[in-house]
């Protein structure tokens, strides 16, 4: 086919599959433990099945199909293939509930429904008489679906079929669709999170979409044959740019899990070249190396300890800027060769030369003792509205900023709030011209984060603007960096400073990490029966506050933390405190737990709490329990 110009996302990545054709890999899958491997042509072909399928089920151009389900290649090629015909992608997570999903498709005037498995058929059909515009619902894993007799439902197979068989009777009109779709045109639409309400469509064109995947693929410096591990979920922006986007705009080899459980153990087979995690993942990599040193043999632990505390000393020099001892520089490189190389084996990171972070701030604890490893990582700042906007380069690695600003896009600062312009943003909101109008002026995008610029030109993150808290006494802070830290102990999974202008100091609601905490009480003969029975014990309580202590001990007594308590549950998305990219809904869980507030700042010792507990023979009862609140 003699291309245009490559200005979309089909034209790209058809060139590049035929350029690349049978001599190399596009995509791995691993089922029942082993690899399969598609070439680009081989991925092209189901591509272009897909796209001619769905036309003769009459996909037209500005269609909507949303898909749902978990990462696999059948995914990208769907995505793709509706994309070649003009269509509009529009992904959502794989744990939607079925009035979430409802809303996203009838929002966004969906005709069709691409779907993992029988899970997610299931979700579509007790809802799809309130989606009379659906007209196909097309499942790809028909595990559980043979007796399933809905009209409404056609394997990812048959569309194939039927794309086969158009190809045969209209040779060329692939290529023609191709080449029809413009760059101005939609591409997907990815919605929010609702972090502050209902998820809003964030509309991406082709060229925004292609100017993110430039920006990335030149500060990660990504090659043809390069490799990624596809760890987010398909319906996220992030997995979009790193993931699918570098593997169109970059030609990189996509490799998708199993499934999400067996993440940590593909990666360890496949040590990709790039490694995206977000700032919880990385977090729990610290309390996995932790937990793992302490479960070591005598020699391994020791050699460990005494290698660690000299890795420490050269991230500080690393991150400070300053020139590291030439002592420091040969100890840290025989803990390499004796302790860290055979950790970074284990995790996973023997080929592995990016690590890239973002979505939240990280603590500089996280990047020290990644470092002291010998992993270098990095911050990027992306979002749904604006792409990839920042990230730090291989030779300007940064613990304290996000970056300089990303190939062609415009950073600046209004009243602490991060504004960005430039070709990466998005035209707005679908069917939402209020919040368009609010959010994108001017040609900028009003992205809701404090930040500020260094001297040099990188702009410093430092919490959502909406969650910037001033105590009574003014003093300022921002929680997202107490909440960093406080994650970054292998025993606590997720926390929420509390604090704000009727509140003379700060204080912390926690969630244990059950595994990490349980297993600890178990080797300190310390019985329990539930969550909530081992959230409360004073010896737990004992265990987080040394951590605790630690963070106080490294900032002024305004900014400390003077009381805590450790939830009796687990912060749930199912309930809406979190996000469904696991970010907790702030307003909600402070209008949520407000009485357990209200009792930490009145200086109370415990709160009445009704809880459902589950118990390990699979058992669930509610039961009230007293809610304890300790002083530091």
């Amino acid at each position: 086919m003699q291309m245009d110009t490559l200005d979309t996302i089909p034209k790209i990545y058809v060139n590049r599959s035929k350029r690349l054709g049978a001599g190399g890999t596009a995509i791995r899958k691993k089922d029942f433990g082993v690899w399969t491997e598609s070439t680009w042509e081989e991925s092209l072909q189901k591509v272009k099945h897909f796209c001619l399928g769905m036309k003769s089920l009459g996909l037209e151009a500005g269609d909507k199909i949303s898909i749902v389900g978990d990462n696999d290649p059948e995914w990208c090629w769907g995505q793709l293939g509706a994309q070649c015909a003009g269509g509009v992608v529009v992904g959502l997570f794989s744990d939607v509930t079925p009035p979430e999903l409802k809303y996203i498709v009838e929002h966004s005037d969906s005709f069709f429904v691409l779907a993992t498995d029988q899970e997610q058929v299931d979700k579509v059909l007790e809802v799809k008489d309130e989606l009379p515009l659906v007209r196909r619902l097309i499942y790809w894993d028909p595990k559980g679906l043979r007796n399933y007799s809905d009209p409404l439902l056609m394997s990812f197979d048959q569309v194939l079929e039927r794309g086969e068989k158009l190809d045969r009777d209209r040779p060329g009109y692939f290529d023609e669709l191709v080449r029809s779709v413009k760059k101005d045109d939609t591409c997907l639409l990815l919605y929010t999170s609702g972090t502050t309400g209902l998820p809003k469509g964030v509309i991406y064109t082709h060229n925004n979409y292609i100017e993110s995947i430039r920006g990335i693929s030149k500060v990660a410096e990504l090659k043809e044959g390069n490799d990624v591990l596809s760890v987010f979920p398909a319906a996220w922006a992030g997995e979009q740019i790193f993931g699918m986007g570098c593997h169109v705009g970059a030609g990189i080899t996509t490799n998708y899990c199993e499934k999400p459980e067996t993440m940590m153990e593909n990666l360890r087979e496949i040590s990709p070249t790039m490694v995206v995690l977000g700032p919880r993942q990385w977090e729990t990599f610290c309390s996995t190396i932790q937990v793992k040193m302490k479960d070591a043999d005598w020699l391994k632990k020791g050699l460990f300890n005494l290698f660690l505390p000299v890795g420490l000393k050269v991230a500080t020099y690393f991150f400070d800027k300053k020139p590291c001892p030439l002592h420091l520089k040969v100890l840290h490189a025989l803990g390499r060769l004796l302790v860290f190389k055979q950790l970074m084996d284990r995790l996973g990171f023997r080929n592995t030369r990016v690590f890239l972070t973002g979505s939240a701030a990280l603590s500089p604890d996280t990047f020290h003792l990644l470092y002291a490893v010998g992993i270098k990582l990095r911050q990027a700042y992306a979002g749904s509205e604006f792409g990839f906007a920042t990230g730090h380069s291989s030779d300007d690695i940064r613990n304290d900023t996000i970056g300089a600003p990303a190939h062609n896009v415009q950073i600046k600062i209004e009243d602490e709030e991060i504004l960005i312009g430039g070709p990466t943003i998005s035209p707005g909101y679908y069917k939402d011209p209020e919040k368009t109008k609010e959010a994108f002026v001017d040609g900028w995008f009003r992205t809701g984060d404090a930040g500020h610029f260094t001297k040099d030109g990188q702009i410093i993150y430092l919490d959502r603007v909406a969650d910037l808290a001033t105590l009574a006494d003014g003093t300022k802070y921002a929680p997202q960096f107490i909440e960093g830290r406080l994650r970054f102990s292998p025993y606590i999974k997720d926390a929420i400073a509390i604090g704000r202008q009727d509140h003379t100091f700060i204080s912390t609601i926690m969630n244990i990490d059950f595994d990490m905490v349980g297993k600890w009480a178990e080797e300190h003969r310390i019985g329990y029966t539930t969550y909530a029975d081992l959230s409360q014990k004073k010896e737990v309580a004992d265990l987080v506050r040394n951590d605790i202590d630690k963070i106080n001990s490294s900032v002024d007594d305004n900014q400390r933390i003077k009381r805590y308590t450790l939830l009796h549950k687990e912060f749930d998305a199912d309930e809406g405190e979190l996000t469904r990219t696991r970010k907790i809904r702030r307003g909600l869980v402070e209008e949520r737990y407000k009485d357990l507030i209200g009792a930490i700042y009145g200086n109370l010792e415990k709160v009445k709490v009704e809880a459902e507990v589950k118990y390990r023979d699979g058992r669930t009862a509610v039961v009230e329990t007293d809610l304890k609140i300790w002083d530091v």
